[in-house]
């Protein structure tokens, strides 16, 4: 088990720079929260010594007029300071990083990015982007690591108050791990079930490289495929480099269905040190040809979910889904419509974002009930729901609200029945007649 989490959470929203003004009054409701940006060196030294902060400086200062803290993943690229210029990807023609062939340049420019930044209220920075991808790392799993530890000793030096996290590994490879992970415990059954229960919405778009695991000669057969291989591989560096305290926090990347939450949070608090800080810096919800209407309750589900399993840091990504006629379906749900309109969930996360500045957070997971308590002096919010076996909630005191799924606040009675859907009860007062009465 981890050791207790008493920070309190963090919620934030990642949104495409290009289309900020879609947002801004929105996200100016939130009172504070957390985003990122993708740092490269590159981008910003296109050629030896010639360096432009512009963009930068534009998104850190955006940040903070709508009163979000910046946090930056800082990557190197491909150009004239690696071997060789990749292939550009995408609409913003990124580049997957290769290894710096001069390391003392490397140290310069990430010096040089938090000594500019760290004024400017930037101190969390993370080592590069999904390494276990090629669209995003071209090098080894060794390479990646002696990066990691020289640019967080390049931090360190020149911001004592900064957090090094990892690149994050990508949502796919999490499946692979928890079956491994019960496949070593001899738990044969259980692995199958989480492969497939973590890849059931991949099936469908990437079954080739994902296939269906019908008994474990199939999953075994799946986790020796050059992917799943390679996800393993630098995951366990990941885990080496939180060992090993390089990094300061572990970052989490997760869109898939959130009933597999508690058994990924189950695994990584097992393979980090206990009570090592676990950031989503990218949350959201992967679902070809979702349901709409069930999106915002499954919002408030994964949330709930991370912040009862002691991550403190939940980053939605992405704000608002681009059609841009490569990829016009919306494969991973966005808070907003294409336009910048808040939708449902969007409010929903708002509303949760703010009960969790300053709050208390207690979990909730027993007898069919789910969800999570966050509680301060001014306010209760609670998260809930339930398998659907007859609980409820109450007795309530008297100026209680339910917000419903689709966003809508209502007056709550002396009792609010639970079921499947998720809710919000807002208390007026503390969280003890809410949780006391949960039956």
């Amino acid at each position: 088990m981890p050791a207790a989490v008493t920070e309190a959470p963090i919620l934030g929203v990642k949104w495409d720079w290009d289309r900020a003004a879609n947002y801004d009054s929105f996200l100016q409701g939130f009172g504070g929260g957390d985003t990122f940006y993708e740092l490269v060196w590159c981008d910003v030294e296109p050629a030896p010594g010639l360096r432009s902060w512009k963009t930068v400086d534009s998104v850190v200062d955006g940040a903070a007029a709508v009163g979000f803290e910046m946090n930056l993943k800082i990557r190197v690229g491909s150009c004239w300071a690696t071997d060789s210029r990749l292939d550009a990807r995408g609409g913003k023609n990124k580049t997957a990083s290769l290894m710096p062939r001069d390391m003392a340049a490397y140290e310069d420019f990430v010096r040089a990015v938090v000594t500019r930044y760290a004024p400017r209220g930037v101190h969390r920075y993370a080592v590069e982007n999904e390494v276990n991808g090629n669209g995003f790392w071209q090098a080894s799993p060794a390479d990646y690591e002696h990066l990691v530890r020289t640019a967080a000793a390049a931090i360190r030096a020149s911001d004592p108050k900064a957090i090094v996290l990892d690149g994050g590994i990508s949502a796919t490879a999490y499946g692979a791990a928890v079956a491994q992970w019960l496949l070593d415990q001899g738990r044969t059954a259980e692995a199958v079930a989480a492969w497939n229960a973590f890849y059931e919405r991949r099936f469908a778009v990437r079954g080739e490289q994902l296939p269906a695991a019908h008994d474990a000669g199939s999953l075994r057969a799946a986790l020796k495929a050059e992917q799943p291989a390679r996800n393993l591989s630098f995951l366990e560096t990941t885990f080496r480099l939180a060992a090993d305290r390089v990094t300061d926090a572990y970052q989490l990347h997760f869109y898939e269905p959130w009933g597999n939450v508690p058994a990924l949070l189950a695994f990584l608090h097992q393979r980090l040190p206990s009570g090592f800080p676990i950031e989503s810096w990218e949350t959201g919800i992967f679902w070809p040809q979702g349901d709409d209407q069930a999106v915002p309750g499954e919002t408030v589900k994964l949330v709930s979910l991370l912040l009862a399993g002691g991550v403190r840091r939940v980053i939605w990504l992405p704000a608002a889904h681009d059609p841009n006629g490569r990829r016009d379906e919306e494969y991973r749900f966005g808070l907003f419509d294409p336009t910048g309109v808040p939708r449902p969930a969007a409010r929903l996360f708002r509303d949760l974002a703010i009960s969790a500045a300053g709050a208390a957070v207690h979990g909730l997971a027993n007898d069919g009930i789910g969800g999570v308590s966050l509680s301060s002096a001014a306010r209760t919010v609670v998260a809930v729901w339930s398998d659907g076996s007859g609980h409820s909630a109450g007795p309530l005191p008297p100026g209680s609200e339910v917000l419903d799924s689709d966003g809508g606040a209502r007056p709550a009675g002396t009792t609010v029945a639970l079921d499947r859907t998720a809710r919000l009860l807002r208390l007026p007062e503390g969280a003890v007649a809410a949780l006391a009465g949960l039956r």
